[in-house]
């Protein structure tokens, strides 16, 4: 399905608006203490989350201009681990702010229904949500109601939500009830309860709340009512668990009761990447994040006759360093100070701060009950996990008695500048629209830290030539060589269209597809254009090299369907390997044997793999998040593929692993990405942005760094591919 899962959305009301802005309403996600949440979708087809604020709360002007005062603030939150924030205004009566639609189930959610993360996950989560915060603390914002509902596991790593609003709530006069805090209970730090100054130290509070969760599936301050959380938060220590020597010392110091010798969120994620800058961050999440199965889908597991391939194992986690003493940052009071909490519950109609929801009960009486699960972006308080008995504690690789932290010693105040300045300038260099993505680190050791960037290819590049406007309408256009800087030459010309030239494995050939006279074949012809030979009729799109460079796979038609078939060379055998009725495409051979191809077999085009040696045997899915994924492409070693990522007119270039983990993008989107081609070497891409009729080339480094034009002024090239 292309976007949320069904079993997380909920169909509209007659009550419920149907367009709020310049945005379609489509379901409701969710609904909370500040109002609902629903899935719109923009005039350019972009799915968005729709904050809508209750009808008593946007009469309230107190509440309004700090509402608004607060969205416009969280627009300036860098986008590394986040959901920005897109806009915020009024409309019908009633305040609104948008904010990137992120699919995938919360950490509550993923908890509830599979247990504790795994290792590599719970490291990535801890990554994400500490870059997050030095993200939001950068702005000058407190998050205010970190917790696991509030964090959604994409694809692309842990996102963290509902940052900067919590504040508005606070200020409302009529609204916020003497004793009532800001906050769930469970997940608030003791100065919160105690109405002390709220600073960014109440995050990091969180954060090591949610890393124990995450870890055991448990709150460390186990469950209750508000009364027994808060007395826990202020007075009991904290049960985290077996954690990670890596994480243990670090959640315990982020969960000490006296703010200022908490760790600030920047100095967590320094210790978290042993202190090595944004190419450390980036390494950390992308060697360690696999993202979360989706809801089962009984159709892919029946067809493909095999599950999905099993995330890489993690790598061990190393020891955590000693954080560098640095002071608490400091930033401006965020709010008044709050009163005192009730000893009793409010029965306040829409509390900030409610009793946690009873778990579900178990058949086991032994068994520990599991929280229920909150819809993705809602901003209701997750529901509270049971308490166990504390676990004798272990030696931890990082446990320093409590004390304020103090200026760093010489020789590492530039190291924390890296991360100081801004997550988007200092942290990633992968600020993209509509999300920021885990870089992918090419082959050999570009990426890593102290390596060189990788140079650009030398060799030229195979393209289509459009010798006259129209593409894709009606074409003209030629095979030609392109080097970048240099002049176009003309390989094989003519009246008919020659498109999507592929280069075999040894280099002494070029396939290609010819169109003309109402057919369409796979052509093939030497390097230097001699020799063009017709091979077989297909039905359209690109052929492929097998590795030995005896067979092609192409595109034909059977039963009124395009299938996947390939041909011998030589002998001109040919084999169907696939007998469906859905639409694919887009076929290329592995170095390694497999043949990579998207379908939308299970809804909206995704990428899936064959073994051609086996005619029609089981595929396996490859993307499983319902986002349009198309032109896949092998690396050079058969590890990774490069492919399109989101609709046509904000497609992105992504990467992945051959067993589809790690993905993540390489090139900002927005701008109809598509078309992406390896250098021989595997570290760089190329690929084509823009219109179809008026595409220039581009290319990055499989790092996404080094992103440049390559189309030299006066030409119209396409469909590159490294020669």
């Amino acid at each position: 399905m292309d976007g949320p899962r069904a079993s997380s959305l909920r169909e509209l009301r007659p009550d419920d608006p149907t367009r709020i802005g310049r945005y379609r309403i489509e379901a409701k996600i969710g609904e909370g203490g500040m109002g609902a949440v629903y899935l719109g979708r923009g005039e350019d087809g972009r799915q968005v989350a729709v904050k809508v604020v209750r009808a008593e709360l946007a009469g309230d002007r107190t509440f309004l201009a700090r509402f608004h005062d607060e969205a416009a603030n969280a627009q300036r939150v860098a986008s590394f681990c986040t959901a920005q924030v897109l806009e915020h205004g009024e409309d019908l009566g009633l305040a609104y702010m948008v904010t990137e639609y992120i699919d995938g189930p919360s950490l509550l959610e993923h908890v509830s229904e599979n247990g504790a993360l795994s290792p590599g996950m719970l490291h990535g989560v801890a990554v994400g949500v500490a870059a997050a915060l030095v993200a939001i603390h950068s702005a000058g914002l407190v998050h205010r109601d970190l917790k696991p509902s509030n964090v959604l596991l994409s694809i692309s790593g842990p996102r963290v939500i509902d940052f900067g609003i919590a504040r508005a709530l606070d200020m409302v006069s009529s609204h916020t009830r003497t004793g009532q805090v800001v906050g769930t209970p469970g997940w608030i730090a003791p100065e919160q309860i105690t109405t002390q100054q709220v600073t960014t130290a109440v995050d990091v509070f969180a954060w090591g709340c949610l890393v124990a969760y995450a870890a055991s599936g448990r709150n460390p301050f186990g469950q209750g009512s508000f009364q027994i959380l808060a007395a826990r938060a202020v007075h009991a220590e904290p049960e985290v668990g077996d954690l990670p020597p890596s994480l243990s010392g670090l959640v315990q110091a982020a969960l000490r009761k006296d703010p200022g010798a908490r760790p600030s969120a920047r100095e967590l994620l320094l210790a978290l990447v042993g202190g090595g800058g944004e190419a450390a961050v980036t390494t950390e999440l992308g060697e360690s994040w696999t993202s979360p199965p989706l809801a089962a889908d009984p159709s892919t597991t029946a067809r493909d006759g095999a599950s999905a391939p099993s995330p890489p194992r993690p790598s061990p986690p190393r020891p955590s360093p000693q954080l560098p003493p640095q002071p608490q940052a400091s930033p401006q009071p965020q709010a008044s100070p709050q009163p005192q909490a009730s000893p009793q519950p409010q029965a306040s109609p829409q509390p900030q701060v409610q009793p946690q929801a009873q778990p579900r009960p178990q058949p086991d009486p032994q068994a520990q009950p599991r929280p229920q699960a909150q819809p993705r972006h809602s901003p209701m308080p997750a529901a509270e996990p049971a308490t166990r008995p504390a676990p004798e504690q272990q030696p931890t690789a990082y446990a320093p008695p409590p004390r304020p932290w103090r200026p760093p010693p010489p020789g590492r105040s530039r190291r924390n500048t890296l991360i100081a300045a801004s997550v988007a300038a200092a942290l990633v260099a992968a600020a993209v629209a509509g999300g920021v993505y885990y870089l992918n680190r090419p082959s050999g050791k570009t990426g890593d830290a102290g390596a060189k960037p990788a140079a650009f290819p030398s060799g030229p590049l195979l393209v289509r030539i459009d010798t006259e406007p129209g593409w894709p309408k009606t074409c003209h256009a030629d095979i030609g060589l392109f080097t970048p800087g240099g002049a176009v030459r003309t390989l094989v010309g003519g009246p008919s269209c020659d498109t999507l030239p592929e280069r075999s494995p040894d280099g002494r050939l070029v396939a290609f597809t010819r169109s003309g006279g109402g057919s369409t074949a796979a052509w093939v012809m030497n390097a230097d254009g001699t020799g063009a030979r017709k091979v077989t009729d297909i039905a359209g799109g690109r052929v492929a090299w097998s590795p030995d460079g005896t067979r092609l796979a192409y595109m034909g038609r059977q039963g009124g369907a395009k299938q996947i078939f390939t041909i011998g060379l030589r002998d001109h055998k040919v084999t169907q390997l696939t007998d469906d009725d859905s639409a694919k495409d887009d076929p290329m051979w592995s170095p390694k044997g497999r043949i990579v191809f998207w379908s939308k077999r299970d809804g909206a085009e995704q990428i899936y793999t064959l073994d051609p040696d086996r005619p029609g045997g089981a595929w396996t899915r490859l993307t499983r998040d319902g986002v349009r994924s198309v032109d896949p492409e092998w690396s050079p070693d058969g590890s990774k593929i490069a492919f399109t990522r989101g609709t046509s007119e904000e497609s992105a270039i992504w990467t992945m692993n051959a067993d589809g983990s790690a993905a993540r993008a390489v090139t900002s989107g927005g701008g109809h990405d598509m078309d992406p081609g390896w250098s021989r070497d595997g570290r760089w891409i190329c690929y084509v942005r823009g219109a179809t009729s008026d595409p220039v080339l581009h290319a990055v480094r499989a790092d996404g760094t080094g992103d440049r034009v390559l189309t030299p002024a006066g030409s119209v090239l396409g469909h590159p591919n490294w020669a």
